[in-house]
């Protein structure tokens, strides 16, 4: 069955150009040229991912994305920026945003980050930062997740205290840290903090229990990539790393 995608975007060039590109290898295309229309279409014709652009007229893709997951938490959302905007990611990533490319990537590179979400798969590049580092004083949630990221393909690497993460992000450089955000000693908080100091371009995605969203709010302000709630949606934390991955990917193309 062909895969679905969802184009939202006002500018009609845009639209055009994606079409044909995606249209070529094979997709299902449909297309909105405004917010509302894209909402209307998700419930329509359920894609298997959506490309919406962020700044459009009357409601913008933030207030659309929004929309979509007061009743759509599962389907892939990627926005696309024509610019680097840390203020807009932050607010898009709270809302459940499934990752970010740029308008002005070349082609084939968002031609490659498209197909690796579709299929599951990383974007370009054969030797991309695979790493994922899990710090969490609870041994059966590390156990949990180390098992779920190597049946992934990630490489997972693990750490029971934010103090022993320290050293092991300085020797291991992964891609991506799973926080917890509540732990004895350094707490999830500080070592986003610390992270943040040694490299900015480690991805920090938070921990937290029901009832604690506030904190993970906050460490988004703070810089943090994204959060997820225990129970753990183990699809959701995989949709995380890849679009990170195939960010990572893309940009370093």
């Amino acid at each position: 069955m062909e895969k679905k995608i969802l184009l939202v975007d006002d500018d009609r060039r845009a639209r055009e150009v994606f079409y044909d590109l995606f249209s070529r290898k094979g997709y299902q295309v449909f297309t909105a040229a405004a917010a509302q229309e894209g909402i209307e279409l998700i419930r329509q014709v359920s894609p298997d991912l959506v490309l919406m652009d962020v700044k459009m007229p009357e409601r913008d893709g933030i207030h659309a994305l929004k929309k979509i997951r007061e009743t759509d938490k599962k389907t892939k959302v990627v926005m696309l920026t024509a610019a680097d905007d840390v203020d807009v990611e932050r607010e898009a990533r709270a809302h459940g945003a499934s990752g970010f490319l740029k308008k002005t990537l070349d082609i084939d590179i968002i031609l490659k980050a498209v197909d690796g979400i579709l299929e599951g798969r990383p974007g370009p590049g054969k030797e991309e930062n695979r790493k994922i580092m899990i710090v969490d004083d609870e041994p059966r949630i590390r156990e949990i997740l180390e098992k779920f990221l190597a049946k992934k393909g990630f490489q997972p690497i693990t750490a029971a205290s934010g103090e022993e993460a320290l050293e092991k992000i300085v020797k291991e450089g992964p891609l991506v840290v799973l926080s917890d955000i509540k732990m004895p000693g350094m707490d999830g908080m500080m070592l986003l903090k610390r992270i943040r100091e040694i490299n900015k371009g480690i991805g920090v995605i938070m921990i937290t229990a029901v009832g604690d969203e506030d904190i993970a709010h906050q460490a988004m302000e703070s810089g943090a990539y994204d959060y997820i709630v225990k129970p753990l949606d183990l699809d959701y934390l995989e949709m995380c790393l890849l679009a990170k991955i195939l960010l990572s990917g893309a940009e370093n193309a």
